[in-house]
């Protein structure tokens, strides 16, 4: 994987924490499903890779 920077509204940035705190992954996992959404939505030949079944807590005790 790569690591990019972008910037995002306050508002965006609050949906996608809350939503990473909901599925008990990270902010990045969330970021990167969306964006194979889009990238499936505007072409159905992409095929996104496979993904593991492995999820990241965002709290160690959590």
């Amino acid at each position: 994987m790569k690591r990019t920077n972008v910037y995002l509204t306050e508002k965006q940035l609050e949906r996608l924490h809350l939503q990473a705190e909901q599925e008990g992954v990270a902010m990045a996992e969330v970021i990167r499903r969306a964006v194979e959404v889009y990238l499936v939505w505007n072409d159905p030949t992409y095929a996104p890779p496979p993904h593991s079944k492995k999820k990241r807590r965002l709290h160690p005790h959590g």
